[in-house]
Parts: structure tokens; sequence; C-alpha cells
């Protein structure tokens, strides 16, 4: 398993192709933060997700997505790496908490991310599956 640092120029076809695999609103590039990682294993890119920087000490996690093909084994453990990753990214940027939102639809499309949310949240409200982390 490896991680990366987001490159637009490289990854961002990739991310267009995931979102709009998965029936999500494919955004511009300029969309996203310079902030992010991509995680592959096997030699295949599986997940991706970026930090975005606010002026209070909350960042937000935002635009985690998998390769719905993947296979199972090609997912394990790969969200967990990436989630880490970027939590130490926002800690290293001085943020004390983070911030990302999830809703029933985007839930049920992936359940792996909700169950990650559950379980490593210090707040979710049910139905809109709000992640709040204190990591400082």
């Amino acid at each position: 398993m490896k991680i990366r640092l987001f490159n637009k120029e490289k990854d961002f076809e990739t991310l267009y192709k995931w979102w709009g695999d998965w029936g999500l609103f494919q955004h511009h590039p300029d969309a996203l933060p310079k902030n992010g990682f991509v995680v592959s294993k096997d030699g295949v890119d599986i997940c991706s997700g970026f930090v975005y920087s606010t002026d209070s000490y909350i960042a937000w996690i935002e635009f985690v997505t998998m390769n719905k093909y993947a296979t199972k084994k090609q997912r394990e453990g790969v969200l967990e790496k990436l989630m880490d990753a970027l939590v130490d990214k926002a800690k290293n940027m001085g943020f004390k908490i983070i911030m990302g939102l999830g809703t029933d639809g985007q839930n049920n499309k992936s359940p792996l991310l909700a169950t990650w949310r559950k379980n490593n949240a210090d707040i979710v409200i049910n139905n809109l599956s709000q992640y709040y982390k204190i990591i400082n």
C-alpha cells in the first residue's frame, strides 16, 4: 500500500471519473485544495481525499472518494491509511478539530466510509453523518 500527495495534473482525471462512477457531482479541479492524498494498492489507485483550511481551528475533510471498481481485497486498509494521513496533515497545519459531512445517500453507497465515520468521530448526528473529531 502506498500513499502520495494528490497531483492535479496526474490524478484529477481519475478522481473526476470516480465521481462519475458514483453518480456524484464532478467538480472543477480548482475546487480542490493542495492538501490531498491518493492511496494505491497493488498498483491501482483506490481512494483519495482532501483537507480544506479554514480561518478557524477547524479543518474540513472532503471529497473522500473510492475507486468503485477496486476489489474488496484492494480496499482493505486503504481508507484508514488515507484518513490517518488527512488527520496528520491537519494536525501539522495547526488545526485542533477536523470535520466532515455525509448524507444517508453517500453512506448507503459507501458503508465502509459510513462505518469509519461512526467509529472514529467524537460526534455523529444520524441522517447527516457529521464527522467531528478533536485532534490537538
